[in-house]
């Protein structure tokens, strides 16, 4: 029995060997030049990444000294691009090749325009075309710098209305105005009355402030509250005086 199982271990141990020579992806390398768009390195904003798109996308972080390193690429065709917020680099083609052998073959860099369609296939029989192939380790050039401008909105005069508190408090309080003589000129008399009655004393009070008279409206209210107290004793003895004159004319009748 271990003699069978041995030919099919060692059957199955090559052919995951083999697999994974062929589908082990490699490590695609590269770097960003400076030029006039980006004199310094140091000027690369650190979010900066480099993305290849394809059936799945790979990203990796742009180090500090501009290089980057895409790990475990499967074969297969990518687009690179960079994601930048202050540069802007061009699109690249990478096509990475399935190598059987111990050596591995670079992947083939040239330049991507999007929406262009793919040239013809070659013929067998005919002269081989010439490819216009980048070096390898990819050379990241930068082509300009991104410039952000605020775009200047026209003239609204109803967003300036609604986008300004002042605007519609001022609106409100002219719409008040128009409307409030139409709901005094419904109301009853004597309504109409305590309200005129209680308006004048909310100006009288308003007039005492603005003039700082505090002191003479404080005395005005408490003499008032002294005079409301005093008046029940006064009453009280003004009957007294005319119940003793009452009985002193009786007396005089008698």
């Amino acid at each position: 029995m271990r003699r069978t199982y041995l030919p099919r271990i060692a059957l199955w141990f090559s052919v995951l060997t083999f697999h994974c020579m062929v589908v082990l992806g490699i490590d695609v390398v590269g770097r960003v030049t400076w030029n006039t768009a980006l004199p310094d390195i140091n000027h690369l904003p650190t979010d900066s990444k480099v993305v290849l798109r394809s059936g799945k996308s790979v990203e990796e972080f742009i180090r500090q000294d501009g290089t980057f390193v895409l790990q475990d690429v499967e074969p297969g065709m990518y687009v690179l691009t960079v994601q930048c917020r202050t540069v802007a680099f061009p699109a690249l083609s990478i096509e990475v090749l399935a190598s059987k052998n111990v050596a591995v073959e670079p992947p083939v860099v040239k330049h991507h325009v999007f929406g262009q369609a793919p040239p013809p296939q070659l013929d067998p029989t005919g002269p081989p075309r010439p490819e216009r192939r980048l070096q390898y380790p990819i050379q990241l050039v930068p082509t300009a710098k991104i410039q952000y401008e605020e775009i200047k909105v026209g003239f609204n005069p109803i967003a300036m209305l609604l986008g300004n508190p002042m605007y519609l408090l001022m609106g409100g309080m002219a719409v008040f105005m128009m409307i409030m003589p139409k709901l005094i000129g419904l109301m009853d008399p004597e309504a109409l009355a305590e309200v005129q009655a209680s308006q004048a004393d909310l100006h009288k009070q308003m007039a005492s402030m603005q003039s700082m008279d505090l002191t003479s409206g404080i005395a005005k209210m408490l003499s008032a509250s002294n005079d409301n107290e005093e008046t029940p004793p006064s009453s009280h003895a003004s009957s007294k005086t005319t119940s003793h004159a009452n009985e002193s004319h009786a007396k005089r009748r008698k």
